[in-house]
């Protein structure tokens, strides 16, 4: 039988890329965009890439999360979210 793949390693990479100012009802935006990379790598070696905000708190989130999704699966989404709200 087959072992279940499980999350080995997280990585999260802010960026900043070029977004050009849009007035809108709040103001005008800044001229970059923060995002942040995220790519989860399985034992199996699959490796999963999302993005999420960039900014410097949800860089500091997502930086204390990477260490509570180690050795979970990576389908077992109510786990890493219950693992989070913990925390």
């Amino acid at each position: 039988m087959r072992k279940e793949a499980r999350i080995q390693q997280v990585r999260v990479t802010p960026i900043a890329f070029r977004d050009a100012p849009l007035l809108n009802a709040s103001g005008i935006h800044e001229p970059w965009a923060l995002r942040s990379i995220i790519e989860i790598e399985t034992s199996d070696g699959r490796v999963g890439i999302s993005e999420t905000y960039g900014d410097e708190p949800m860089v500091k989130v997502l930086e204390q999360a990477k260490t509570l999704l180690i050795d979970l699966s990576p389908f077992d989404l109510n786990v890493m979210e219950a693992r989070a709200r913990q925390h």
